[in-house]
């Protein structure tokens, strides 16, 4: 791996380049962003003393830095005394992103509202969860009742029809080595709870990359949901539709499908061109 060396003086707070030397204003927030540069590029993450050697400080100055990191969550130390970067510093990278998701997915879902006539979900996907980053509902005068889903909702991951089309990405090894660990949640009586029947309806979703789950996450509600993939190929989030029974049957969910499945391929070639 390729070692990146950020020279610091500590005394005055001068960063030197090698074209100029700039005195920052204030030197504690250029230390802290020059330690997480070098632990964002570190896999395995540095001790104190390597963290001394490539700043070029003391140790006594860089332990300080790293207390106040680690009680704002921005760094942690492993059980080897590797510093490595904190949960918070990838929540912040995750918004982000999500960020950038929502802008180039909004176009998109305000469409798809018009055209579908319901609700339309955006929902990122993380490890064990997926978080509602996104809806937009449809705008006509006399709309039909509508399901509503405060942003910021997390569902678990092997919820439905989301948690399918997620693990519809992995290898069959990988599906089965979650579900060993991971318990399927019964939200209705619809639930899926037996792992291999569950297996097999992810297998059906990898082979039509739209799915359908009737009242498996709420009772009287039926989803259809599609995946937004990043550079990767791998989802980064999931597009959703959710409707009451009475008025989202397999034919008005077949048709949301299928231009749910338009909406999210055109919005994952933008996502590939970023």
């Amino acid at each position: 791996m390729e070692e990146r060396f950020v020279q610091y003086h500590e005394r005055e707070g001068i960063e030197l380049a090698a074209d100029s030397a700039t005195v920052s204003p204030a030197p504690m927030v250029v230390r802290a962003f020059r330690l997480l540069d070098l632990l964002s590029m570190s896999e395995e993450g540095l001790t104190l003393s390597e963290l001394s050697r490539k700043l070029q400080m003391s140790k006594g100055s860089i332990h300080g830095l790293l207390k106040t990191l680690e009680s704002c969550r921005v760094v942690e130390q492993s059980e080897d005394r590797q510093y490595v970067l904190g949960q918070r510093m990838y929540n912040l990278a995750t918004n982000v992103q999500s960020t950038s998701l929502r802008r180039i997915a909004l176009p998109a879902m305000h469409r798809l509202a018009t055209s579908i006539g319901e609700t339309i979900f955006l929902f990122r996907v993380e490890y064990e969860t997926i978080c509602l980053v996104e809806s937009v509902e449809d705008g006509s005068v006399h709309p039909l009742p509508h399901i509503s889903v405060p942003l910021g909702t997390r569902i678990p991951l092997l919820t439905g029809a989301m948690g399918r089309l997620v693990l519809a990405s992995w290898t069959v090894e990988q599906r089965r080595a979650f579900l060993r660990t991971h318990s399927l949640p019964r939200l209705t009586e619809h639930s899926i709870m037996d792992p291999e029947q569950f297996l097999a309806s992810v297998e059906e979703t990898a082979r039509t990359g739209i799915d359908m789950c009737h009242e498996e996450y709420l009772t009287g509600v039926n989803i259809v949901a599609v995946p937004i993939t990043g550079p990767t190929g791998l989802p980064v989030a999931l597009l959703c539709v959710f409707g009451f029974v009475s008025q989202f049957d397999d034919d008005a969910m077949r048709r949301a499908g299928q231009q749910l499945q338009t909406g999210a391929e055109a919005i994952s070639r933008l996502l590939e061109t970023r």
